[in-house]
């Protein structure tokens, strides 16, 4: 019997950490993060405010404020060019394993074996002819009775 009263709002799902999946937890925590860096981000005025008055200069007025645009620009070119680096690194390791697996004869790629209708139709018990109905339903039957079973097509 149920104990009287209002029960829990929600699932213990929600509250205990030990039947969470990694992925969920994983995934409650970067949102977390991410929040956490938004709000951080929005008060990064109220910090550049609160050093403004204590005379401590930002990064921002070291890096624009002195050389301009220039350094910047620069910085952005270099950081550019290792981006491309490393993207074309991951790229080529990327393309060497496809060709070493491929070798190996361990990539099937797009080499899925299809049955013909007369191993799926002994699989399923039904006749090859009722395969192609099968096929083109939308709807499918199936009865079990005892160790058979039997499909057939419905509209």
């Amino acid at each position: 019997m149920e104990k009287p009263g209002q029960g829990a709002p929600y699932a213990e799902v929600f509250v205990e950490d030990k039947v969470k999946s990694p992925l969920r937890r994983f995934v409650e925590d970067f949102i977390t993060i991410v929040c956490w860096g938004i709000y951080l981000y929005l008060l990064l005025p109220l910090f550049t405010l609160v050093l403004w008055i204590f005379g401590i200069q930002t990064i921002y007025d070291q890096i624009i404020g002195e050389k301009g645009y220039e350094e910047l620009m620069r910085l952005l070119a270099n950081g550019g060019i290792t981006v491309l680096v490393v993207l074309l690194i991951v790229t080529g390791w990327t393309y060497y394993n496809y060709l070493w697996f491929l070798r190996r004869g361990e990539r099937r790629g797009g080499q899925v074996k299809i049955s013909s209708d007369v191993e799926m139709s002994g699989m399923l018990g039904t006749d090859s002819t009722a395969m192609e109905e099968i096929r083109k339903s939308r709807r499918l039957e199936v009865r079990v009775d005892g160790p058979l079973y039997r499909i057939t097509a419905k509209e």
